[in-house]
């Protein structure tokens, strides 16, 4: 910051010259400041020249800019003033706009004509980046945005891993019950019943995997068309009750509709049900005693549909996951329970599909997940 005085008096000094007084002497301060405005101009014009250039940054999909021989960006398109910070990148260096000191490098290497290619991470964002020298001395820089890609690559990765693992275990018995039954136990009848009940058993959850597999991949590629009308909340809710009867009956559990007769929502009839019959049997599942219950509040111009239970509850670490496709509280109870992991992000889907959104509270009195959807 300059001093107060200095400026002052230069601007008085200034001020009585124009009005025909002797010649301003100004201070070095004042002068240092004349001579840096002038040097910002001359960037600003020579960011100007060439509107031809400009036209091609623009029409390219990436962040693109030109930097000079000097350093610093001489022509951008709007992605990459983006990043900076004042929205405008002329005249800034690649390091003042993405405090990327591996950018920096790479720029300097670039203009001695080197061409560089490397990925790095800018505001929190993954860039391929291509820096490639011109003819003139000037290196154009290019920035591609990969952080959708790099998430959706991990996203398939662990996917595959999970599903791998899921289908692991029950292969794994149905093919040692068959190997044991091969081997001799087939002729003793009490000893073949108990590995066919588990070759029954783990078919079923394979049955079950699949189900909910295809499910999903119908839904994420919008084969499974929802149809949207009006629907009344508390039918749909007494059907998916009745569904798990037998299930929360073996458990001595209670269910209970508590859905006001006048709840109407946007949604597709068979995509709600399948919704609260996967919240309503995932509840039935960890909940040793009590109750499991469907209830709806207006909110806005929406309804809130929750399932809540009486269960243990979720540790809140868990709770940004929950919905995430194999994503598992408790592993080895999940799978003792029957379940595949997938029934959340199936519901987590279906609700988006339908407008909607989803979310989870729970604490030592249980769990109540929610689905709020736009009022018909």
């Amino acid at each position: 910051m300059f001093r107060r005085d200095p400026l002052a008096a230069a601007i008085r000094a200034l001020q009585a010259e124009l009005a025909g007084g002797p010649r301003a002497e100004l201070g070095r301060e004042v002068r240092e400041l004349e001579a840096l405005l002038a040097q910002r101009e001359l960037r600003r014009f020579a960011t100007l020249r060439g509107p031809a250039e400009q036209e091609l940054l623009a029409a390219l999909p990436d962040a693109a800019a030109l930097v000079s021989k000097e350093g610093w960006v001489r022509a951008s398109n709007a992605a990459f003033d983006a990043l900076a910070a004042t929205g405008r990148a002329a005249g800034l260096t690649p390091l003042e706009i993405t405090r990327s000191a591996e950018l920096h490098e790479a720029v300097r290497r670039a203009l001695e004509g080197t061409a560089r290619r490397l990925e790095l991470v800018v505001q929190r964002r993954t860039f391929l980046v291509h820096l490639s020298p011109l003819l003139r001395g000037e290196v154009l820089v290019l920035l591609r945005d990969v952080t959708d890609a790099k998430r959706a690559e991990a996203t398939r990765r662990d996917f595959v891993a999970n599903a791998s693992h899921e289908l692991r275990t029950p292969i794994a018995a149905i093919r040692a019950a068959a190997e044991t039954l091969l081997s001799g136990a087939v002729e003793e009848p009490a000893a073949a019943r108990g590995f066919v009940e588990i070759v029954s058993r783990h078919a079923e959850r394979l049955a079950r995997l699949t189900r909910d597999l295809l499910d999903l991949s119908r839904i994420e590629s919008r084969q499974w068309k929802l149809e949207l009308g009006p629907v009344q909340v508390a039918a749909v809710a007494k059907q998916a009750l009745e569904l798990l009867a037998g299930a929360a009956g073996e458990k001595g559990l209670a269910l209970r509709c508590e859905v006001p007769a006048e709840a109407r929502v946007r949604a597709d009839a068979r995509a709600l049900e399948q919704v609260l019959v996967n919240l309503v049997d995932n509840a039935v599942k960890y909940t040793a005693e009590g109750s499991v219950a469907i209830g709806a509040s207006r909110d806005r111009d929406g309804w809130v549909l929750s399932v809540s239970d009486t269960g243990p509850g979720i540790a809140r670490h868990h709770l940004d996951r929950i919905f995430e496709r194999f994503y598992r509280v408790d592993a080895g109870r999940s799978r003792e329970a029957g379940g595949t992991g997938l029934g959340l992000a199936i519901v987590k889907h279906l609700a988006q599909g339908m407008g909607g959104e989803v979310g989870v509270e729970s604490g030592n009195g249980g769990s109540r997940f929610w689905v709020r959807l736009t009022a018909a």
